[in-house]
């Protein structure tokens, strides 16, 4: 019987500008698989970052990817590698074509706002195309070795529109991020070849207590209560037949300790920095010089401060641009 190995993370809880990105990453095996072991199965074609940088780096992505230097190869490699393997052909060779697969289709968000409608950008965006196909075979036959396979790697980028409404409806941003979250868990559970799954995830912000969030996802399941502790919390959601079981795991520093986790991390971050990479190209083009922005508070102020002018010019309203928080 396979087992399900899923992860989620999110990036882009902070900013102001850009989007909030809930990224999924699952692996299937015929063996038992615990949350760490794709890190010494698959090694050395994916494992820890390493210097020589010889395979593919699975690491939570803040260790992985450095804003101020553009480059993306930490977080590419491993993103298009993998979702080439689940696709059984190429990566995607653009942004948009990234988007589409990742979204199941749901890419019409990009046409809401001007700095997405009309651009794309081709993929990969830092790394070495020959570097990663060789990287990209070399963990297909460790993964087949493994007795392994990529189920899928998806991503719900919440843009601007999008978080906002939910912001109004939710009323916190933490509650946005745990629906978005829900989403996930609940369409796992809606998988019906999947008779055991489990579902790893860093803590949502302080929350302790996920029960509340959980149980109403799963109205005809048998939902039960695994542990509670400070820094672990684990459910278990059932067929009343018991035919198929998922588990829910929030961790501490769950990147550190679940492979999928940790990629589903590099997965929502890598979505969220080509987004705003286009972001930036769109308003440097409006003004030249404009001095490019990761979204965050501080510079988001400076940054709008900027182009107000510009802003009120093209009438392009506040609530398409700015999160509220």
């Amino acid at each position: 019987m396979s087992q399900y190995l899923s992860g989620l993370d999110e990036a882009g809880y902070g900013p102001m500008l850009g989007p909030l990105v809930v990224g999924l990453a699952t692996i299937e095996s015929h063996r038992p698989m615990t949350p760490d072991l794709p890190w010494t199965a698959l090694a050395p074609a994916a494992g820890p970052p390493t210097r020589d940088r010889k395979g593919i780096a699975v690491a939570d992505s803040k260790r992985l990817h450095r804003p101020s230097t553009g480059d993306l190869t930490g977080l590419e490699e491993g993103v298009l590698a993998f979702c080439s393997i689940e696709r059984g052909g190429p990566p995607p060779e653009t942004f948009r074509a990234l988007i589409d697969h990742l979204t199941a289709g749901r890419s019409d968000y990009l046409q809401d706002y001007p700095w997405y409608r009309d651009a794309d950008l081709p993929l990969p965006h830092s790394a070495d195309p020959l570097a990663l196909a060789s990287k990209t075979r070399k963990l297909e036959r460790a993964l087949e070795r493994a007795g392994m396979k990529v189920s899928e790697l998806r991503a719900i980028p919440l843009e601007v529109l999008e978080f906002n409404a939910a912001l109004e409806q939710r009323g916190t941003k933490g509650e946005v991020n745990a629906w978005a979250i829900g989403r996930f868990l609940a369409w796992l559970w809606r998988q019906p070849d999947r008779r055991r799954s489990e579902a790893w995830s860093d803590r949502l912000g302080g929350r302790q207590r996920y029960g509340p969030l959980l149980a109403p996802l799963f109205p005809a399941a048998r939902f039960s209560i695994l542990e509670q502790e400070q820094a672990s919390q684990a459910y278990r959601v059932e067929e009343r037949e018991g035919r198929r079981s998922l588990e829910i795991h929030f961790e501490k520093e769950g990147e550190d300790k679940s492979f999928t986790t940790a990629l589903a991390s590099m997965t929502a971050k890598y979505v969220r920095e080509l987004h705003m990479s286009l972001f930036n190209r769109w308003w440097q083009e409006q003004l030249p010089g404009l001095k490019r922005t990761a979204g965050y508070p501080q510079d988001a102020r400076r940054f709008l401060a900027e182009i107000e002018q510009t802003r009120r010019d093209l009438e392009i309203p506040l609530n398409r641009l700015v999160r509220h928080r």
